[in-house]
């Protein structure tokens, strides 16, 4: 008998390379999973750098950050992020009163970070697509800055715990866990906090 040419793959070998493959394609995707993760964080550590410049120098101007109080009732931190940007760029002053378009200063917000803009909606929030130049346009537009996963910015002062500093934070990818601004935050230590009266919003670690 004449030994004849192999011309394909055995079984065995079909299922060696198919496994081979799957296993590339998990380590592809968790590898991007990863690096996803690390761009958002730092997108969001960037942009609350960007609002802590522009709250300072809001600050020097007009004596006092943009104040949350008469929000106290309200527990939704898209309303206390609506009176960030609607502050920052000018619309209105530090205790949410329309300001006079014809009286209007500079807006602090920079516009080379490109945030992302979003307003509240039945059942969630919405993006909203519109540029700062167009929205500054809108009469005080009901829209807040969004974080890389799409919630709220979340902004208060003075805070509700008593401790001093601004809050000013990113809830991170879990809603739960937190980038922010340290230099803006004053975060106090566990032993000093009052378990009772802590927001909702008070950030904690990665």
């Amino acid at each position: 008998m004449r030994n004849r040419n192999r011309t394909g793959f055995t079984l065995i070998e079909l299922l060696v390379v198919i496994v081979i493959i799957g296993i590339l394609s998990a380590m592809s995707v968790a590898g991007f999973g990863w690096w996803a993760e690390t761009r958002d964080k730092k997108t969001a550590e960037s942009q609350i750098k960007a609002l802590g410049v522009a709250l300072k120098h809001y600050k020097e101007q007009h004596k006092g950050f943009p104040n949350t109080d008469y929000l106290k009732n309200s527990n939704q931190d898209e309303d206390r992020g609506i009176l960030l940007f609607q502050a920052l760029t000018g619309l209105v002053d530090r205790k949410g009163k329309k300001i006079d378009p014809q009286k209007r200063g500079k807006s602090f917000l920079p516009t080379k970070d490109s945030f992302i803009y979003g307003s509240r909606e039945e059942g969630g929030v919405r993006e909203v697509t519109l540029s700062l130049d167009q929205l500054q346009a809108v009469q005080v537009p009901d829209v807040f800055l969004l974080d890389p996963w799409g919630s709220p910015y979340v902004y208060e002062f003075p805070r509700r715990d008593g401790h001093k500093g601004v809050l000013l934070f990113s809830k991170g990818p879990d809603g739960e866990s937190s980038v922010f601004d340290s230099e803006l935050t004053q975060t106090p230590n566990k032993e000093e906090k009052d378990q009772d009266n802590i927001p909702p919003s008070e950030p904690g670690k990665w």
